[in-house]
C-alpha cells in the first residue's frame, strides 16, 4: 500500500470511531400532576414562552414525523435557531426529536421528554443524547457545559407552570 492510501485508511477509520462517540446530557423530576397533565403541556410548544425561558418554539406542527423549528438561548452561548425533526411521539408517554448538524453522524442531538406514572405524580426524564464525530469537541464547549444546569432549570420551570397555572 500506498503511503496515501494508509494515510486516508487512518482519517476514515478515525472518523468512524469518532462517529460512534456520545454522550448524554440527563435531568429528572417529580411533578405533582398527572402523566396527562404534564404531556399536554409538553406538546403545546406555541405555549414554551409561557414557562420556559431557553427553549421557543418558531412554527412547525408537533407530530410525529414533522419538522419543527425551534430557538435556544441557553446561558453562555448565542442562541440558536434549529430544525429538527418529531421523532418519538408515544401518547402521554414519549415525546422527542433529532436535530443533525449537515448530515447524519456529524453532531446529532436527540432529545426525549419521558414521562413515568408514580401513584399519580409524573415521574419526568429530560434528556438529550449526542453523537458523531463533533461530538467530543462539541462535549467541551461552553454551552454544553451548563447543558445540565439548562435542563434541570427547564424542569424546575414545567414544574412550576404546572403546579401554578394548572397547565
Amino acid at each position: 500500500m500506498t503511503a496515501t492510501i494508509l494515510i486516508i485508511l487512518f482519517f476514515l477509520i478515525l472518523l468512524l470511531g469518532l462517529s460512534l462517540y456520545n454522550f448524554e446530557v440527563r435531568a429528572e423530576i417529580l411533578i405533582d400532576e398527572t402523566p396527562d397533565k404534564v404531556w399536554k403541556t409538553l406538546i403545546q410548544m406555541e405555549r414554551y414562552g409561557d414557562w420556559n425561558d431557553q427553549l421557543q418554539f418558531m412554527g412547525g406542527t408537533p407530530a410525529k414525523g414533522e419538522i419543527i423549528k425551534l430557538k435556544l438561548s441557553v446561558e453562555g452561548a448565542t442562541p440558536y435557531e434549529f430544525s429538527p425533526t418529531i421523532n418519538h411521539w408515544e401518547e402521554g408517554k414519549k415525546f422527542g426529536w433529532i436535530a443533525r448538524t449537515g448530515f447524519p453522524g456529524v453532531f446529532d442531538g436527540e432529545h426525549l421528554f419521558e414521562l413515568e406514572e408514580r401513584q399519580g405524580q409524573t415521574f419526568l426524564i429530560n434528556r438529550e443524547r449526542y453523537s458523531g464525530f463533533l461530538a467530543p469537541f462539541i462535549q467541551h464547549q461552553p454551552m454544553m457545559k451548563n447543558a445540565p444546569q439548562g435542563f434541570e432549570k427547564m424542569n424546575q420551570q414545567l414544574k412550576k407552570f404546572i403546579d401554578t397555572s394548572n397547565g
